[in-house]
């Protein structure tokens, strides 16, 4: 059974490590990939556009099927967003979604196009994340080009407006305490999936970068849970054979 980590917008797969580790050593397989723009210099981003990032998910995705029998899709934020988007086109076996936007609802946003001339490059806030070692240790930019944010914009259009294509189980989870993304964005993708297996898990404390923060462990159990019910009853519906260790 193989896992692909999707990591979020200006982050890097470090953001799920944690998630990672905890995985492999159930034994499943795990790929954690790298956005392209991400994990060098905030520059890097912009030379991308939205299609990039598509593209490295599926190319993750296809390197997963190359050696696992069921293959799941886990993204954080924009990463969970390329998860659903790649969930529409070619479905998997499971799809793990955690605190993604639905709609970045922002006044500036219509004025983008004269922004990003007037004022290129962002600053970003202070992250949210309330486990003090995490936050030491997170791997992030400490700025962003407002070009990359008109990708994230057509990344989030493509991928809500192919919601009602994704069939597969999937696992929302979202933190009531998140100041990125509202809460109320994880009921609005789970009411427009096409899929009749579909569950949201609320955190209470956590900030936006759910692998990395307070209630982890929490989150990490509901993914492991909801990896096995799905792998069982897929091997219940088609008679499969007891999986390699690669495919558990």
């Amino acid at each position: 059974m193989g896992i692909l980590l999707i990591h979020g917008f200006t982050g890097a797969p470090q953001e799920m490590r944690r998630l990672g580790v905890f995985l492999a050593q159930r034994g499943r397989t795990v790929l954690g990939i790298r956005l392209p723009g991400h994990g060098t210099r905030p520059e890097d981003l912009r030379q991308v556009t939205w299609r990039d990032w598509t593209e490295a998910v599926a190319l993750g995705a296809d390197t997963l099927r190359e050696q696992c029998r069921a293959v799941f899709l886990c993204g954080l934020s924009l990463g969970g967003v390329l998860a659903l988007y790649e969930a529409a086109r070619r479905p998997p076996d499971g799809l793990i979604v955690m605190a993604s936007p639905y709609r970045i609802r922002d006044v500036r946003l219509r004025f983008l196009w004269l922004l990003k001339r007037l004022v290129p490059n962002v600053r970003k806030g202070p992250s949210d994340l309330r486990d003090p070692e995490a936050q030491a240790q997170q791997v992030s930019y400490p700025w962003y080009p407002l070009t990359a944010v008109e990708e994230l914009l057509r990344a989030l259009r493509a991928a809500t407006a192919r919601l009602s294509q994704v069939r597969c189980p999937t696992l929302l989870i979202y933190s009531r305490s998140d100041r990125t993304v509202p809460p109320d964005h994880g009921w609005a993708i789970y009411h427009r999936l096409g899929s009749s297996d579909k569950t949201v898990h609320w955190l209470v404390g956590s900030g936006h970068v759910i692998p990395e923060d307070i209630e982890r462990e929490e989150a990490f159990a509901q993914i492991d849970r909801f990896i096995r019910r799905v792998a069982s009853q897929a091997m219940e519906r088609n008679g499969a054979p007891r999986l390699a260790p690669c495919e558990r």
